[in-house]
């Protein structure tokens, strides 16, 4: 069965973006779902015992349980975000055949996943979990925007302008060029790791509001500008995005993370190749703390993000 057809591989070479719909029934995204429930739970237990919190919140479902801990203990969001649990499922999910196939389009039949991929909690009413304009080339190296890297943003449920869906620059790849990007933690947030344009180089003509169901998959040019909504309602709005290229092009890794190499997904001389995830993670979990970001103090310490793309663009 063939998920994306010719007009929407040629509306994301023109326009820098396209929404697929019913990639993934809802069974299928349930396995990513329990291990979002089992990070929350593991990170609760351990903020109980160094009495962060007072109340574990058991009883609440994955989309509310994080929304409570994190009026407890505002920053618990940006900590699970950070910290980058990356387990079976999701691992599944970012090889998964359907995804593959529809990357195949850009990318050509010898795929890797990139190692900058990232599990989104989007607590509600969140600042420094609401991402300002820009473009993913932005946070690596210069010259590594030629690489040819979509991104595939995915939620766990159905995402409109209330609960923070994304918004995208329509068009806004084609000049093939990063703008300027500030760092907001020397502008604007001090406690934020995020780069941001300026709204006076965001044409609001070109802006469209990606509002999806469950299951859809929106794919991202490496260049088209985006951002993503406040989320004014209950629920935690759980996504991720996760990113693909070709296995010799330029990964954009800055200097402190260039021991991480993207894991390779498909092989054209290979059909029957497997990734062995183990084997990559066990790299990753040891030399990639920096390109994500992490404190670089404590566990709990969601205020000291440093991340290798800031002096990029740092002043």
């Amino acid at each position: 069965m063939t998920l994306i057809t010719n007009d929407q591989v040629e509306q994301y070479n023109q326009e820098g973006y396209v929404i697929v719909e019913n990639v993934f029934s809802k069974e299928e995204l349930n396995p990513v779902l329990k291990e979002f429930e089992i990070i929350v739970d593991e990170f609760a237990e351990r903020a109980f015992a160094e009495e962060k919190i007072t109340n574990q919140h058991s009883e609440k479902n994955v989309y509310r349980r994080l929304a409570f801990i994190e009026k407890d203990f505002p920053g618990s969001s940006v900590l699970i975000h950070h910290k980058g649990s990356l387990r079976s499922g999701l691992a599944n999910l970012w090889g998964s055949p359907k995804l593959l196939d529809i990357i195949e389009n850009w990318v050509g039949k010898d795929i890797c996943g990139h190692p900058d991929w990232n599990i989104r909690s989007k607590t509600p009413q969140t600042a420094r979990m609401t991402l300002p304009w820009h473009q993913d080339s932005g946070y690596f190296k210069e010259g590594a925007e030629k690489t040819i890297k979509p991104a595939a943003w995915i939620p766990f449920l159905d995402v409109n302008k209330n609960n923070g869906c994304l918004q995208v620059v329509r068009g806004g790849h084609r000049s093939g060029k990063v703008l300027e990007h500030k760092l907001e933690k020397e502008i604007g947030d001090k406690d934020s790791w995020y780069l941001y344009i300026d709204e006076k180089d965001i044409p609001a003509k070109d802006i469209v509001s990606c509002e999806m169901t469950c299951g859809s998959v929106l794919f991202l040019h490496q260049l088209t500008p985006h951002r993503s909504l406040e989320n004014y309602s209950e629920d935690v709005r759980w996504s991720v995005d996760l990113r693909f290229q070709n296995p010799n092009d330029e990964t954009g890794f800055h200097d402190r993370s260039s021991a991480v190499n993207p894991i390779i997904l498909r092989k054209s001389s290979d059909p029957n190749y497997r990734p062995d995830w183990n084997i990559w993670l066990d790299v990753y979990e040891k030399e990639y703390d920096n390109a994500r970001g992490r404190s670089n103090r404590d566990e709990f310490d969601s205020k000291n993000i440093e991340g290798a793309w800031m002096n990029r663009w740092r002043k």
